[in-house]
């Protein structure tokens, strides 16, 4: 059975069908003209195909997303990153995509310094429920300007209510379309994976991962990968 598909649209999942979630993360998922778009939402597609499963797909600020996750309203995130803070907390699905850690600040105002304790006096701006959040709090930085999605804190960066944005690399150049901004990476990677919650029954975690797996091993996964070289910016 193909996997139903609704995006941006609040609310509960069809009857009987899991929920999955995510933000919007360009270039690995996000909502195109005709519908959801990226490696994680092929990859989604294949792998619930595969596996004989449903479920539905739907885009929520990231911070919502992972608060229905946390709280059993949904059975799946697509796109999360995997850290070691998190790694008990859910069940690791399929790889999604990787990325570096990118310090983003206006090129006008010169080199940034990769060095997040160097942020200290800067006003900063995080995704609303993210890894960067976590990462500027543990390294001290007191300002951080707190955005639903990346798009609206480089509208803040742009405007200048913030000196800097924290984020993944490929998302940023994704959302650079005016240019005028610089990237400074830092030596920071993370892997994206798709996850399950408390809500996903084993039997189904079980029938996912040997679905992607398959898919592995027939080439498949590798046909994607070369279709988005940009989901995996991190390797």
């Amino acid at each position: 059975m193909l996997p139903g598909c609704l995006a941006g649209l609040p609310g509960a999942a069809r009857a009987g069908t899991p929920l999955w979630v995510s933000g919007e993360v360009p270039p690995y998922l996000q909502q195109g003209a005709h519908g959801p778009e990226g490696y994680a939402f092929e990859l989604f597609q294949r792998v619930l195909q595969q596996a004989g499963e449903d479920g539905e797909l739907r885009f929520f600020p990231w911070a919502r997303a992972l608060r229905m996750l946390e709280a059993g309203e949904a059975q799946a995130a697509l796109v999360i990153t995997r850290t070691a803070e998190r790694e008990a907390q859910f069940r690791w699905l399929f790889p999604v995509g990787n990325f570096r850690f990118a310090i983003v600040t206006r090129a006008a105002d010169g080199a940034a310094s990769g060095d997040i304790a160097a942020l200290r006096t800067r006003r900063v701006g995080s995704m609303r429920g993210s890894v960067s959040r976590s990462m500027l709090a543990g390294a001290g930085v007191p300002h951080v300007v707190e955005g639903k999605d990346y798009a609206e804190l480089l509208a803040l960066l742009r405007r200048g209510l913030v000196d800097a944005v924290m984020g993944p690399d490929a998302v940023m150049r994704k959302l650079d379309t005016a240019g005028g901004l610089r990237l400074t990476l830092l030596d920071q990677t993370r892997e994206l994976y798709a996850a399950a919650g408390a809500a996903m029954p084993d039997a189904i975690v079980q029938r996912i991962r040997a679905a992607h797996q398959s898919l592995v091993e027939s080439g498949v996964v590798a046909q994607l990968r070369k279709r988005h070289p940009d989901a995996f910016s991190g390797d």
